[in-house]
């Protein structure tokens, strides 16, 4: 698996937030799906970020940057610090997430810094394809 570096700047991240199995993970992205058409909103990429995990249960948020947002209600707002983060694209579809993730966590090479782990998902306006990348932060 390919990775790089990205060094990032502080980015604020609006959308609906869920804490229970994890298989509650797609009804999520259709509630945000569901708004960002109804809004007419456009963004070129979608974040699910990992706020917590535990007893079988999977604290998540998916969303898009804040200004992309505008009218979007009952959301959450969750600010990704400033840093530095391993990348790698996900092959295999978001089955393929879990892996990739684990991928990035055990690699030697790295440091990691206790931040928020996320799903990038960037799909260009005027194409019905998306890319998926995982993002672990790092010292």
């Amino acid at each position: 698996m390919e990775t790089r570096i990205e060094q990032v700047e502080q980015f604020t991240v609006k959308g609906y937030e869920m804490n229970g199995p994890v298989t509650d993970i797609p009804k999520l992205w259709d509630e945000l799906n569901h708004i960002i058409e109804k809004k007419g909103a456009q963004p070129e990429e979608s974040f699910g970020i990992t706020l917590g995990m535990g007893n079988g249960n999977f604290h998540y948020l998916a969303g898009i940057k804040s200004e992309s947002a505008e009218g979007f209600t009952d959301t959450k707002e969750l600010l990704i610090p400033s840093g530095k983060f391993i990348v790698a694209k996900v092959e295999g579809g978001v089955e393929a997430i879990p892996a990739a993730f684990d991928a990035l966590l055990r690699n030697p090479n790295v440091k990691l810094r206790h931040s928020y782990g996320f799903e990038r998902y960037i799909h260009p306006a005027g194409s019905t394809e998306f890319e998926t990348e995982v993002w672990v932060a790092i010292e």
